[in-house]
């Protein structure tokens, strides 16, 4: 009888450890850095307000839009509910900047990651079908400077005094191969650094950054291509948990819980229902896809090439067939989708009801 109980109680033991470890996993928050002027350019283009109309915040990534300003006090609140053990945070100032009030809040201190500066990549960053660069990507960029009265709160690594710098290339399949394989030097260093500093710890830890190159950190680490994900929304959080096996499963998504290992259609339902009336309009839909036109334009011409683009529907959106996308055949993008796939009965307006 007693040898019986001895085995209940080990059995008992082993499994709550088992729990206790499965819950104390390393856990990844990112967040994107509130909405910048250079966020909302394209907006203004496509409204053809003439320039000199323009606020002086509109183009600029070293100011935030009023909206911008919103979700920059409102990211204290949001990252408070959380106990993090270290902070990193891309140079940008926009990145910095985002969680520098809650930083001085709570008397927290980050180090800056050159790797989580903003680039350019796709699903394609999985793929093992990629080419070796053939240059030197990391710490051959511009050094990376702290403000004076940044400084108390900011810190640069010994090994990340400067940025990576990647060439740009043309167009077409070959060109975003290359890319996206330059693209996976830099994430892979992120990776690595957060597995070798933190891996197979209880740890919590808060990355800083931008939104194409936090979907790459995000790809690199559970190796999820993302499909039917949206992008990250500006001060949106992503989290992911290291599971006993090494692997990261991911938990939440643009500051929602996932459901199924998907984002849930209420979470994407309150992100385009801005006014939260329970109805998403066609402008509410179109203005909530439309704004990455300014992010995806990298070089600034008002125009997208194909790589900027970076997705199949390319092509059919060249209305014009001048191998770029102006922001009106940008848009026409999300018009379509609403008119086909969103609006069922044609009244103007979709309910969560329609959209599941």
């Amino acid at each position: 009888m007693l040898m019986k109980e001895i085995r209940i109680l080990l059995v008992m033991s082993s499994v709550f450890v088992g729990t206790r470890a499965s819950e104390a996993g390393l856990k990844i928050y990112y967040i994107r850095h509130a909405e910048g002027g250079h966020n909302v350019k394209a907006d203004w283009e496509y409204r053809k307000v003439p320039k000199d109309q323009w606020p002086a915040y509109v183009g600029d990534h070293t100011a935030f839009t009023p909206k911008g300003l919103a979700q920059q006090a409102a990211v204290a609140g949001k990252l408070k509910q959380y106990d993090f053990d270290f902070i990193a945070a891309s140079p940008a100032w926009r990145c910095r900047n985002t969680i520098l009030p809650y930083m001085k809040e709570v008397g927290a201190t980050a180090e800056i990651w050159p790797e989580l500066q903003e680039l350019s990549a796709s699903a394609l960053i999985l793929s093992s079908d990629l080419p070796e660069p053939a240059e030197p990507i990391l710490g051959v960029g511009d050094a990376v400077e702290i403000l004076p009265d940044e400084a108390p709160y900011f810190s640069v690594r010994e090994d990340g005094k400067n940025e990576f710098h990647i060439s740009r290339g043309g167009a077409g399949p070959e060109a975003r191969k290359h890319s996206n394989a330059a693209a996976r030097v830099v994430i892979q260093q992120v990776v690595d650094m957060i597995q070798d500093r933190f891996g197979g710890t209880d740890k919590t830890i808060l990355l800083s950054g931008h939104g194409s190159s936090g979907q790459a950190v995000l790809r690199m680490l559970t190796q999820d291509p993302l499909d039917g994900f949206t992008g990250i929304d500006n001060t949106g959080i992503w989290m992911v948990e290291e599971q006993a096996d090494g692997t990261f499963k991911m938990m939440m998504y643009n500051s929602y819980p996932l459901e199924n290992g998907k984002p849930s259609a209420a979470s994407k339902f309150a992100l385009m229902d801005t006014n939260g009336d329970g109805q998403v309009t066609k402008e509410e839909y179109v203005a909530r896809h439309a704004s990455g036109f300014g992010r995806k334009d990298r070089n600034n011409d008002g125009a997208l090439s194909e790589e900027e683009h970076g997705h199949s529907s390319f092509a059919t959106a060249d209305k014009n067939n001048d191998n770029q996308l102006s922001a009106e055949e940008y848009t026409a993008i999300f018009e379509g989708q609403f008119d086909h796939s969103y609006d069922k009965n044609g009244d103007g307006i979709f309910t969560l009801d329609e959209m599941k």
